[in-house]
């Protein structure tokens, strides 16, 4: 990919890894998928996992691949299928810790290429505030990334209200992505756990976001989106709707859920210009982030190739590959 006429760093703020060093303090081996799947998806996945496994654990393997596409600088969290909610008690917060000090080593050796999210043990929102806080302050970590639902639980439950706080008061952001998704039982052919319930889940977990007032109780929280928002700027409208009409709705907000829309921030990855187009058009430019979903064959390697596509202006690419994410995670 030519990048000459990007002048500014380009960043990938969705780029997975994975730990080695935490497996074998697991009780048994981590299944390849967080969501059941057919017999021929999961023998597809197992193939998968086992092609992935340079470029989920070796820097060089990933920096060579940033060179082709790209991409000067990305932000490391952790593989979907290790954030290991069903821990319980100190083994979970060990395995977070092993975690988040192997990301931190890998950005400590080649410090212009990469920078880190925490992980952290949700399912004891205290234990997860505490980790978030050790990452940041001591291993200098630039924000953390959770998943859509802890178990199954959404993020809007009151028992996570200790860690968004600790994550508003450290103003780091938070980048959601989805795992264990929801209507698995009926997603399990084509692929659609992933086509389906990712997107899905996000917006589940979103809408549970918005409509449980956390933006009014923390109006500083950054929150970026998996997947350019999974289904939400489609659905936003009817929300809103919904809040007009139903008093379940306005429960806990007393704004419209379209005005909180824009609280959120999005990466890149939708498949599609015209799709790309309309989240722009939806939320702001300015809420708008890179993002690749490294290596995975749902995400978007060639994210520059993609940009180009939707036929952005020059100011408006220089924001979304660079400034938008520059700002959000204060890189010098």
């Amino acid at each position: 990919m030519n990048t000459a006429a990007i002048k500014p760093v380009v960043i990938d703020i969705h780029s997975h890894m994975e730990v080695p060093e935490a497996v074998p303090m697991l009780p048994e081996k981590p299944s390849v998928t967080s969501s059941p799947m057919s017999a021929a998806s999961a023998a597809h996945q197992q193939r998968l996992v086992e092609m992935l496994k340079d470029q989920l654990e070796n820097p060089e393997r990933r920096i060579t691949d940033m060179d082709k596409a790209g991409i000067g600088l990305s932000i490391l969290s952790m593989a979907p299928g290790q954030m290991f909610y069903k821990l319980e008690g100190s083994l979970a917060i060990d395995v977070a810790r092993k975690q988040n000090e192997m990301i931190a080593a890998v950005v400590q050796k080649y410090p212009k290429r990469f920078l880190g999210m925490a992980t952290v043990p949700l399912q004891n929102p205290g234990a997860a505030a505490a980790e978030l806080e050790r990452a940041v302050k001591e291993l200098k970590m630039k924000g953390v990334q959770i998943a859509s639902n802890v178990t199954g639980q959404y993020l809007g439950e009151p028992k996570f209200l200790p860690f968004f706080e600790k994550a508003a008061a450290l103003d780091v952001p938070i980048f959601i992505h989805p795992t264990n998704v929801a209507g698995a039982d009926r997603t399990k052919f084509f692929y659609f756990n992933n086509l389906i319930g990712n997107p899905l889940d996000t917006t589940i977990t979103a809408g549970q976001l918005i409509f449980s007032g956390i933006f009014d109780r923390f109006p500083n929280l950054k929150i970026v989106l998996a997947h350019a928002g999974g289904m939400l700027p489609w659905n936003i409208d009817r929300w809103g709707h919904g809040w007009k009409v139903r008093p379940e709705c306005q429960e806990f907000i007393k704004k419209s859920p379209v005005e909180y829309m824009k609280k959120f921030y999005y990466d890149t990855i939708s498949h599609g210009p015209a799709t790309l187009r309309f989240l722009i058009s939806r939320v702001g430019v300015d809420r708008v982030v890179m993002a690749t979903d490294y290596p995975y064959d749902m995400g978007d390697l060639d994210p520059l190739k993609s940009i180009k596509a939707a036929k952005l202006t020059a100011q408006e690419t220089e924001k979304i590959v660079s400034k938008n994410t520059m700002a959000l995670y204060k890189i010098a």
